[in-house]
């Protein structure tokens, strides 16, 4: 008997040992999901435990899954918050698992869930310990799988089986578990006649899977044996994707090739013309799956269990144990993708995904994470001289925009300029902030802070009140004010406030918010570039060209009387678009909400877990004034929260 055929002949204990272990919780951490997208992620064998979830949640009516591999999650651009996570790993005890824990962890998912047959494993340990993850540990009948994951797949797969029959309205309860049992007794035992639907099969064939998506944990799983096992070559797709040019092989080696249908009932019609096509002498078989529910797939598992091991048997390959090259250790004990997960940081994955959106055509090819460490020892080295924030979105909350600013960071603001550093605030908005402003911060402060309205448009101390003092009106604002009435760009009744040197267009007055940049562009003093567009979150702002944010930042170094003095910029809006765009790409610009695609400038400390005033309190408050000069505190800032920096 093959090692293979050893594990395979008790999975019926295992199937025992699970539905005898209660599966309540389980039952209820899917429920628990049943609207929200979940991600499912496994490697190998793990792999097919992630599949079947996919398919007992499709059966259930949830939400959708999305099936990954440890790399694609750590390397997914998608965003996880509102969904859970899912990992499978029989001994989670591998770098791979390890890298796909700690970036779930730190995805902002609402759960992440661990499923294993090892609790000694080093992720099930951490994910026991922490309050981010739930761990559900499996018993087995053989704890070791061999090289082909056996045990440890049955076990996930009939608790996924026996925790999605217990949310039906009729259960089957033993029934159910009894009929696995028996199936696999009977199927998997060791003088079990050999799979009927590989009769012409031969050593050397390439196989190719033609499936019902529907049962793709059966096709996932003996994919991945074949190829684990170096048993054949196989690829898997589905019966149409096959008409549309995979067929060519085929045609042109049909003495190398054995064609496996994996049906169901819907889908034998769509097989059957493809069957009838087919040359003469291509060599086929099939496996119908009925239904496809649930019950069906599970036994499908163990019907491809059966199948490996049938042409291994006609290989003279033992699945359990068939070889492999001198380097298979290295490669899979290799922590790369874990280094790769810990370096990419919540500032990293932020600028990561604006570098995917935005695409910018100058892309020097830079790796994202060894960028993000240079910018943070440049940080962490530099004394800073003086601080220009931007306001809405970043001293108050956009939502809270017409309301008086967090007392805690005003006090660290008032902190700073006690401490003798320069204060400068560059804001979209005219008159109303420099009232909020005066408000907030104690009047001695008030003669020394430089306010740059109008995005930069025009620049007063903060004792100065502009309604008293405004900037002359610029011809060109005019025109475009002209331009976008006689276009139609407003919504019906709305009508363009003319300002002196900038027009405030909120994104709900529009006509066509989402198509506003793009028509703009037609504009003439637009188009020839005397007026520039910007955004903030709810408006569009047109100023004049010359209109800067920088423009307080250079203020600010002109009373510092040091041209070499460096100021820390702070804004939310530094997509390229975005109005704290020049302010936040330079070498010292910290965003506290959107980021532009380029390497070179415009990053968060915090990625998006952490963002708006609460983000600048913090990054304040980290912030150590000593001879007029404000250091960050890195190592505060990185233990704020674990996935911040990354160092």
């Amino acid at each position: 008997m093959t090692i293979f055929s050893d594990k395979l002949s008790r999975l019926h204990e295992t199937i025992t040992l699970v539905s005898g272990c209660g599966n309540g919780e389980l039952a209820h951490a899917l429920q628990e999901g049943r609207d929200r997208t979940v991600i499912g992620v496994g490697s190998g064998g793990s792999a097919v435990a992630a599949e079947f979830l996919a398919r007992c949640r499709a059966t259930l009516g949830f939400e959708r899954t999305v099936v990954m591999t440890p790399m694609e999650l750590v390397l997914s651009g998608e965003s996880c918050r509102g969904c859970e996570i899912w990992l499978f790993s029989a001994g989670a005890d591998n770098p791979d698992v390890a890298a796909a824990y700690r970036t779930a962890t730190q995805s902002g998912a609402v759960a992440v869930r661990l499923v294993t047959v090892s609790q000694s494993g080093a992720t099930a340990v951490a994910a026991a310990a922490s309050a981010k993850s739930c761990l559900y540990v499996l018993p087995v009948a053989d704890p070791k799988d061999g090289f082909l994951a056996t045990h440890s797949m049955t076990a996930m797969i009939t608790a996924l089986l026996l925790a999605c029959d217990a949310l039906c309205e009729r259960p089957s309860g033993n029934s159910l578990v009894d009929a696995f049992a028996q199936t696999a007794r009977e199927l998997l035992a060791p003088d079990s006649i050999a799979a009927n639907a590989m009769l012409g099969f031969r050593t050397g064939d390439t196989l190719l899977l033609l499936c019902d998506p529907r049962v793709r944990t059966i096709a996932v799983l003996v994919e991945t044996s074949l190829w684990e096992t170096g048993i054949a070559p196989v690829q898997r797709t589905d019966f149409r994707n096959f008409a549309h040019g995979r067929h060519v092989w085929a045609a042109k080696y049909p003495d190398q090739m054995f064609i496996l249908a994996l049906t169901a009932a819907e889908s034998r019609a769509v097989w059957r013309p493809i069957a009838e096509a087919l040359p003469t002498g291509l060599r086929a078989g099939e496996v119908d799956f009925g239904a496809a529910g649930r019950f069906r797939c599970a036994v499908g598992v163990l019907q491809g269990l059966h199948i490996v091991r049938s042409l291994g048997d006609a290989a003279g390959i033992d699945p359990g144990k068939p070889g492999r090259g001198e380097f298979a250790k290295a490669i899979y004990d290799d922590a790369s993708l874990d280094r790769l997960s810990m370096e990419l940081s919540g500032a990293a994955r932020h600028k990561l995904k604006a570098r995917e959106a935005h695409d910018p055509l100058d892309d020097e090819g830079a790796c994202v994470c060894m960028t993000a460490r240079e910018r943070i020892e440049r940080l962490r080295e530099a004394r800073f001289r003086g601080v220009v924030l931007d306001y809405d979105g970043t001293i108050v909350t956009t939502q809270a925009r017409l309301e008086r600013p967090d007392p805690l960071l005003i006090e660290e603001l008032v902190r700073l300029v006690d401490g003798g550093m320069i204060l400068g605030i560059a804001t979209g908005r005219g008159g109303s902030v420099g009232d909020m402003l005066r408000e907030a911060l104690p009047e001695r402060v008030h003669a020394s802070v430089t306010v740059g309205y109008y995005n930069g448009g025009h620049l007063r101390m903060l004792d100065v009140n502009i309604d008293e003092d405004q900037p002359r009106q610029d011809a060109d604002i005019l025109g475009v004010a002209d331009w976008i009435e006689a276009e139609g760009l407003l919504s019906a009744g709305r009508s363009v406030k003319r300002g002196r040197v900038q027009l405030a267009l909120n994104q709900a007055h529009l006509a066509e918010p989402a198509r506003f940049a793009e028509r703009i562009r037609a504009c003439p003093e637009v188009a020839d570039g005397r007026v520039k567009v910007l955004r903030s979150h709810h408006s569009f702002d047109l100023v004049p060209q010359r209109s800067s944010k920088l423009a307080v930042v250079k203020a600010v170094v002109a009373r510092a009387g040091d041209p070499s003095a460096k100021v820390i910029g702070i804004g939310d809006s530094g997509s390229p678009l975005g109005n704290d765009h020049e302010l936040l790409s330079g070498a010292y610009g910290i965003s506290v909400d959107s980021v532009c695609g380029s390497l070179n400038g415009c990053w968060t400390f915090f990625g998006d877990t952490l963002t708006g005033p609460a983000a600048v309190s913090t990054m304040l408050q980290a912030m150590r004034v000593e001879d007029s000069h404000g250091t960050f505190d890195i190592d505060r800032i990185n233990s704020t929260d674990e996935n911040i920096i990354g160092t």
